[in-house]
């Protein structure tokens, strides 16, 4: 599964700082409804809310995966967020995050779900693909970059 089939340039979001873990969750949120029709802002965080509780995604390395699946939709959306400052997302590692990929899941598409969240969790591990998302400041530049064949962009 390629992350390109499901990000849009128009789901790649960037802030300077956000202040708690809940605001770029809202952020992502208003991100993914305004760009699929069937998904509001509140039903998304409603969702990804209730999935953090069940425990964290953040990964690690400051990359955070928060992601759901939702009754009444028919395609996986991602939505992006690159943050300046990083935001508490209590992450083993306890290291802020900086990036944020955010999934939201047709309600019976497990398997496509753990199929992207494996590839991308995969993709995030590799430090020069971190590198090359920190370079990235505009969304045009970070959609060419995720478009990219994955193990091309991981070399």
């Amino acid at each position: 599964m390629l992350l390109k089939d499901y990000i849009s340039e128009e789901g790649i979001n960037f802030a300077s700082a956000v202040s708690s873990k809940k605001r770029a969750l809202e952020l992502l949120s208003e991100t993914l409804a305004k760009q699929a029709s069937g998904l509001t802002k509140s039903k998304v965080l409603n969702a990804l809310l209730a999935r953090e509780k069940l425990g964290c995604t953040g990964l690690g390395k400051g990359i955070a995966i928060p992601h759901c699946r939702l009754a009444g939709i028919d395609n996986i959306h991602v939505a992006m967020l690159k943050l300046k400052e990083g935001v508490e997302f209590e992450s083993s590692d306890d290291l802020p995050v900086k990036f944020l990929f955010c999934m939201v899941v047709p309600e019976q598409a497990a398997e496509d779900q753990l199929q992207l969240l494996a590839g991308l969790a995969t993709l995030l591990n590799n430090n020069k693909v971190r590198q090359s998302i920190e370079k990235c400041y505009h969304a045009e530049c970070l959609y060419e970059l995720l478009c990219q064949d994955p193990q091309g962009l991981a070399t």
